[in-house]
């Protein structure tokens, strides 16, 4: 071993702070944005609820329904089927399922975000040389 040469395997107090830093600064790149995408999702639902939640979207959607059904009862190449649910499907899915919604949103940013993270991380760290 020549001198000025690193142990390999020891890391020094720079190296230590360093990572430490750099773990600080992708937990709180993370935190901002799963918070982000819970309180988009929030807002999505309210501005859903807000918009189809109302009589007037009630009789727009059973008007739907009804034109639908003619449809679906005239002759043609392509068959359209009556709309089965009683609600607008946004309303359906924003009320009764946002919980999953939430759920399948944060597990698949979360790997989109480690995806990245190791993308830059990789890229920041630049090629190592070998013996």
């Amino acid at each position: 071993m020549a001198d000025g040469e690193p142990i390999i395997g020891c890391e020094c107090k720079h190296s230590r702070r360093k990572k430490s830093r750099s773990l600080i600064g992708w937990s709180a790149a993370y935190l901002l944005v799963m918070a982000s995408l819970t309180a988009g999702m929030v807002y999505g639902r309210a501005k859903t609820m807000a918009t189809y939640g109302t009589p007037t979207a009630q009789a727009e959607w059973d008007a739907w329904r009804a034109d639908a059904k003619k449809m679906a009862e005239e002759p043609g190449v392509v068959k359209r089927r009556e709309p089965k649910s009683i609600e607008p499907p946004a309303l359906v899915l924003m009320r009764d399922h946002f919980g999953v919604c939430l759920s399948i949103a944060l597990v698949l940013s979360t790997v989109l975000f480690g995806t990245f993270m190791i993308l830059v991380r990789g890229a920041m760290r630049g090629p190592t040389r070998t013996r």
